[in-house]
């Protein structure tokens, strides 16, 4: 990290809008909750939590496990954030839709092709045999992001199916605003009508795409002018973005809410989260931009990757690093520690060596606000 500072380039990233960075360790720190306590449940408490529900879960330790399980939403603020950059890298001047597409590739390719290769090898210490050709192939284009088709990740790297809706929103996304300024249509009503579209059309094939809304709902924010995103944020108060946080979250933990109710809820919520970060304003943004959640920010994309791999790892040996005497709490805790120690190292390696250069050759996008649209 410190030799990056080294290089002219590599010194704009100072530049960039800590808050968002700060946002993305929140959004792979809640991955990471969902993967190790679905793994510590099912291992050492008796249940999977994909098949038994909040009311089958007793005890404040489990339903507290069971929480954090539930904390998919993760991802989704990974999809509106990508959502909005990539708005702001088409609405930013002139747009050259290849070396759009050139750019995404080097920005996505790369750390996924190490994890690729890390999962393997330590799939292979772990005794775990590889899959066939044609799986490898079909997750060399994320192809296992889409469940009819019955492709499973590789090895441990099934996380990647949420690059699926990151690669098919990168190749669509510019075509619809290159299309509505053809037309000379409102580029932000394009976006939603696209949204809608590429959201809920899928549907009449058996695909599910309704994870695509997240992903344009970032990509609005990314239309509007610097003045409209301060509109939305002044207009939620920190204490009312928390509680509505603790509401929407809980109400789908507790079974109230059905997937697509979540989907607009959280989508309209992550929005104003969005919209928060991007001012930079008030006591929310300054726990987003606290140092060790930045840092993590900046190398969400190779932890997220590559956490599986460490968590692993850890249950593969956790009779050597168990420390039960303690009891069940702190013994959870310690393992979920050295877990995510372990997944710091293994993203931070990936980020030097995968992903760094790409920092070094281009410039942060811009977060202030775009016009004309």
């Amino acid at each position: 990290m410190l030799g990056l500072l080294k290089d002219g380039r590599a010194k704009k990233m100072i530049g960039r809008n800590s808050a968002l960075d700060g946002l993305r360790g929140v959004a792979v720190m809640l991955t990471y909750f969902v993967h190790y306590c679905g793994s510590y449940m099912a291992i050492f408490r008796g249940g999977n939590p994909n098949s038994v529900d909040l009311s089958g879960w007793y005890g404040a330790f489990d339903v507290a496990l069971y929480v954090l399980f539930r904390s998919h939403h993760g991802v989704y603020l990974f999809f509106m954030l990508s959502g909005f950059l990539i708005a702001r890298i088409t609405l930013a001047g002139k747009f050259d839709y290849s070396r759009f597409v050139l750019r995404r590739i080097m920005r996505i390719y790369p750390a996924f092709l190490l994890a690729v290769m890390i999962c393997a090898l330590v799939g292979l210490v772990l005794h775990i045999p590889l899959p066939n050709l044609r799986v490898i192939a079909a997750n060399l284009v994320f192809l296992n992001g889409v469940p009819s088709l019955g492709i499973s990740g590789i090895v441990f790297n099934n996380v990647t199916w949420s690059l699926f809706y990151e690669m098919t929103f990168y190749f669509m996304f510019p075509i619809a605003v290159i299309t509505a300024q053809a037309f000379s249509v409102p580029v932000i009503g394009a976006v939603a009508l696209s949204g809608v579209v590429v959201a809920y059309v899928p549907s009449v094939i058996g695909f599910y795409a309704e994870f695509y809304l997240f992903l344009f709902f970032g990509a609005l924010i990314g239309c509007l002018s610097k003045e409209q995103v301060g509109s939305i944020a002044s207009s939620f108060p920190d204490s009312i973005i928390v509680i509505m946080y603790i509401v929407v979250v809980g109400l789908m933990v507790a079974g109230y809410l059905s997937t697509s109710q979540f989907v607009w809820l959280f989508s309209v919520l992550g929005s104003a989260i969005l919209c928060k970060a991007i001012v930079g304003e008030g006591w929310l943004v300054g726990l987003l931009s606290w140092r060790p959640l930045v840092f993590l920010g900046r190398i969400s994309y190779s932890f997220y990757l590559l956490h599986s791999v460490a968590l692993s790892l850890v249950f593969a040996g956790w009779w050597h690093v168990a420390i039960v005497r303690f009891g069940v709490v702190f013994d959870a805790l310690f393992i979920a520690g050295v877990g995510f120690c372990g997944a710091v190292g293994l993203g931070w390696l990936s980020y030097v060596i995968a992903e760094s250069f790409y920092f070094r050759i281009n410039q942060p996008v811009a977060v202030g606000g775009v016009s004309n649209v």
